[in-house]
């Protein structure tokens, strides 16, 4: 006999995102093909990640607010926005002291290299335990370069993020949202003001 599954539970699983159709055998029973072509089938196609997402960061910012911060969501939503700019500002202060012991970090990292660089030569601990000045080595430079621009690119996007100095979207250029039309008449628009066509 076949075995059943409780391919309502699959879907709804399915449906939210979470899962990968591996995890989804692994709960549920079925193998991967199936719920693949059960989900094909019967057009399971809607993605739930977003609203799981929204509504798990609402739930995680009212657990960490104390009672009265909670009865602000019966106030005005100036009251409600100004305890939630409140309550954002104190994590944001918090993430801007660990960033800044990242950044101290960094910074020394990069000072060491430098002062390696500029003796050309490094202390080294040898299989014995004793301590022995090298040549400092060029894979060494290279790695040393790309592991410290690495964190430092990451600390700065934090930074940005933190200070809100970037909005999303912004990465991406203004003319992507414009039309083939759009674009068209800029370009001749441009070609008049150099004197083009």
């Amino acid at each position: 006999m076949a075995a059943r599954f409780d391919w309502e539970a699959i879907k709804a699983d399915y449906r939210t995102g979470r899962y990968s159709l591996q995890q989804l055998s692994d709960m549920h029973g079925p193998n991967k093909a199936s719920i693949s072509k059960r989900a094909t089938r019967d057009g399971w196609e809607k993605d739930l990640s977003q609203a799981v997402r929204q509504r798990t960061r609402e739930k995680v910012s009212r657990s960490h607010i104390d009672t009265s911060a909670r009865e602000a969501l019966d106030k005005s939503d100036d009251e409600i926005v100004e305890e939630a700019a409140t309550l954002n500002a104190a994590v944001s202060q918090g993430h801007r002291k660990h960033l800044e012991r990242w950044r101290n970090l960094e910074g020394k990292y990069a000072d060491l290299l430098t002062e390696q660089l500029e003796r050309g030569t490094m202390t080294v601990q040898l299989k014995n335990g004793d301590l022995a000045e090298i040549d400092v080595p060029l894979d060494y430079i290279g790695k040393a370069m790309s592991n410290g621009t690495t964190a430092l690119e990451k600390i700065v996007k934090l930074e940005r993020q933190s200070y809100g100095m970037d909005e999303e979207g912004d990465d991406e250029p203004p003319e992507r949202s414009l039309t083939d039309e759009e674009i068209d008449a800029k370009i001749a628009d441009l070609k008049k003001k150099v004197g083009g066509e």
